[in-house]
């Protein structure tokens, strides 16, 4: 029978909880009536900028919430919700096709609460009346979600003392060292209360140029997915991300796109969903991804792409459509006439920003003596932002290997990834081996490892 959480049952006590924050539980999630669990949940808006309402969706940690760390997790795109990690990836619940909510035994709030947000404003719930609010950019996200965790700070003021972390993956690349910069900058000035400031994960992420196509092409050649004269001929022309020759790589790229076949492009061993869906999930985030990479500079191209794209994985159909069920919307205290979608068509997000390097900001961070424990982890099966991209800039960071460079680890016995730490930096980089680009999804016991692992400092730290 599931342990229904009334208002009674509080974790804390109620006197330990603002009034807004008790307007904000979730006490009757569908799906979930067959479901043990004894965690406190809450979702509602967060008003930022006076005029931004910012979807959040808590969940306490199974492991004495009171005083477990606070971790906030968004998706990338640019563009796409973070309640796609609390769906499919980490969080505690899965839908499934008859729309009931299966528990997740490896979900990370069984150490670490978990706050998963859906920014830029315009994303899933998140929306505002003034449609200038739409137009975003990597320096505005980070001042937004800045904003965000204060304003969550306020509305749970007990978890503001707890050690905080920020996660993302994909487009979180960008997401995660110019949120931490952000809070970096605003703690030193003294400007807002203090953030207990952690540090960052971020998993297979887009950092450089060459984190988008070119470590996807050359993942897809390391994968024999493509003819050698076709990576001879890409490797020639068009490595080079930032001044490519376009007339030949255009339709290099289009030829080696569609030449590949069905095949997930998320998770290159994994296969695709067969379902006829509604949800889109796969055009979403390609959307997104290549429009990212492309710009608005090759409009046929894409046009081309999106329209042969079909690419639809089930756990994300069916949480599309969860999400959109009437009772769902009214459960979570959201705007009930939005129509929710992994990835928002109604941003406008400045594109060059993606062309522009995160590795300065690494730099500034860890020089700066912040003290951040900062993970890249990187699951070695995805084409979208390849491991081989991370292995493009990491090493050149300049800072002192400690112990064994890419020191295989096993999880349940069996060899896990490869594992590397820098001396004085407080920078690990992990792989997760098999795993797609949402690593959680493809490998969650590893995943809730790795997660572990980070809180406690094991892969950022000299010991």
């Amino acid at each position: 029978m599931i342990k229904a959480l009334l208002l009674s049952s509080l974790a804390y006590t109620a006197s330990a909880y603002t009034p807004e924050a008790v307007a904000d539980q979730v006490t009757n999630l569908p799906g979930a009536e067959n479901l043990d669990f004894d965690f406190n949940q809450f979702s509602g808006y967060l008003t930022v900028d006076g005029t931004k309402q910012m979807h959040y969706w808590f969940v306490e940690s199974m492991e004495d919430p009171a005083n477990a760390p606070v971790a906030f997790w968004t998706n990338g795109g640019p563009g796409c919700s973070g309640l796609i990690g609390f769906l499919t990836e980490q969080g505690p619940f899965r839908p499934q096709k008859d729309m009931s909510l299966h528990l997740n035994e490896y979900a990370w709030n069984t150490v670490s609460n978990m706050v998963f947000i859906e920014s830029p404003c315009g994303v899933g719930f998140s929306y505002s009346d003034n449609k200038d609010d739409y137009e975003a950019d990597d320096a505005s996200t980070a001042a937004d979600n800045y904003a965000l965790i204060q304003s969550f700070m306020t509305r749970f003021p007990d978890l503001a003392k707890n050690k905080m972390y920020i996660s993302s993956e994909s487009y979180g690349g960008h997401y995660m060292p110019t949120l931490a910069k952000e809070i970096v900058d605003m703690n030193t000035a003294g400007n807002n209360p203090h953030l207990n400031f952690g540090g960052f994960a971020v998993g297979n992420p887009f950092t450089e140029s060459y984190s988008g196509t070119p470590a996807m092409i050359e993942t897809y050649w390391d994968h024999q997915l493509i003819a050698a004269p076709v990576w001879n001929e890409f490797k020639k022309e068009c490595a080079d991300p930032i001044i490519p020759n376009a007339t030949i790589c255009t339709p290099l790229f289009y030829k080696i796109y569609f030449g590949v076949g069905d095949i997930n492009p998320y998770a290159l061993d994994y296969p695709v969903c067969l379902e006829d869906s509604l949800a889109r999930h796969g055009r979403n985030q390609r959307h997104a991804f290549l429009t990212h990479l492309l710009g608005d500079e090759q409009p046929e191209l894409m046009k081309a792409i999106l329209k042969a794209d079909a690419y639809e994985p089930c756990v994300a159909d069916y949480a599309t459509t969860y999400m959109n069920l009437p009772a769902v919307k009214e459960a979570l205290h959201v705007k009930t006439d939005i129509e929710w979608g992994e990835c928002s068509r109604a941003i406008h997000y400045k594109q060059s920003d993606g062309r522009t390097s995160m590795v300065p900001i690494y730099q500034y961070l860890i020089d700066g003596g912040y003290d951040l424990d900062i993970l890249v982890f990187s699951g070695d099966d995805d084409g979208v932002c390849a491991t081989v991209g991370v292995q493009h800039w990491i090493w050149d960071l300049g800072y002192e290997i400690t112990g064994r460079m890419y020191q295989s680890y096993e999880v349940a016995g069996q060899m896990a990834g490869y594992a590397t730490k820098w001396a004085g930096s407080k920078l690990g980089f992990v792989t997760v081996h098999g795993a797609g680009h949402e690593v959680p999804t493809y490998k969650p016991e590893v995943a809730l490892y790795l997660w572990k692992n980070y809180l406690s400092g094991a892969w950022t730290n000299e010991q």
